[in-house]
């Protein structure tokens, strides 16, 4: 059950009471906007449901989506477990994907979705056709590449001394100029290769300091200043907020 903020009654599918237009659907915030859009770019996604979509966000992080639902308020449903770490297994080892899969290098799948929302149908444009690709006019606020770079950056401390960061986005592995151009207006000048976004040991520092303090749950994506507290951090965040098998 789930209060709506506007008659205060209770329901059990509060989405299908605004999509009804009992209510009016409450209004999201610029902040909620931009996470919407940037874990979008990122693990987001938005099932085809023809006309009342919902948002999609599955993730091993549950510190990450604990935190993502609160901040949504009554325009998410809780986190709940989707597959457990030996049922992931199982289905690569069976789909072909990865035959000799090991329940113990896999981790719990947890998820949030959201209700029904204007907003959300009006982002579902993404997939006109037929896959997400990002829209040519996305405006790349710090806040929007922030979440997109919890989703799918990275660090890498290799053979140059000091991190360099990453963002993977395969899905856009055709459109290069474009990728690179969403960076015209922030303090850094990725280039894509290889299906990522890379940037330099100098651009990494000014791109963690641009994004600006990391969500909960992703602290070590923002450790570029000592390569053992970033290991140290990401095995926190893989054994603290992460689980396998339920535990």
């Amino acid at each position: 059950m789930a209060t709506c903020p506007n008659c205060g009654d209770n329901f059990d599918r509060l989405g299908l009471h605004w999509w009804h237009g009992t209510c009016p659907y409450p209004e999201l915030s610029e902040q909620q906007r931009q996470m919407l859009v940037g874990l979008l770019m990122g693990d987001g996604s938005i099932p085809d449901r023809t006309d009342n979509e919902i948002f999609h966000l599955p993730m091993i992080n549950r510190r990450f989506l604990r935190w993502f639902d609160e901040k949504m308020g009554v325009m998410t449903t809780g986190v709940s477990l989707k597959k457990t770490a030996a049922q992931l297994a199982a289905h690569n080892r069976e789909s072909g994907f990865s035959p000799n899969a090991a329940v113990e290098n896999y981790h719990d799948m947890y998820t949030v979705w959201t209700r029904t929302h204007p907003y959300i149908t009006e982002l579902r444009e993404w997939y006109a056709t037929g896959e997400k690709r990002f829209p040519t006019d996305i405006e790349l606020s710090s806040t929007v590449a922030k979440f997109w770079y919890a989703c799918d950056g990275y660090l890498d401390f290799g053979r140059w001394g000091r991190p360099r960061a990453g963002i993977k986005a395969r899905n856009e592995q055709n459109r290069s100029a474009a990728l690179e151009s969403l960076f015209e207006e922030a303090p850094v000048t990725p280039s894509y290769r290889r299906h990522e976004l890379r940037f330099s040991c100098d651009d990494t520092e000014r791109l963690i300091d641009w994004l600006g303090a990391p969500p909960p749950g992703f602290s070590y994506k923002w450790t570029i200043d000592s390569k053992d507290r970033y290991r140290s951090r990401k095995r926190t965040a893989y054994e603290t907020y992460a689980t396998h098998n339920g535990k």
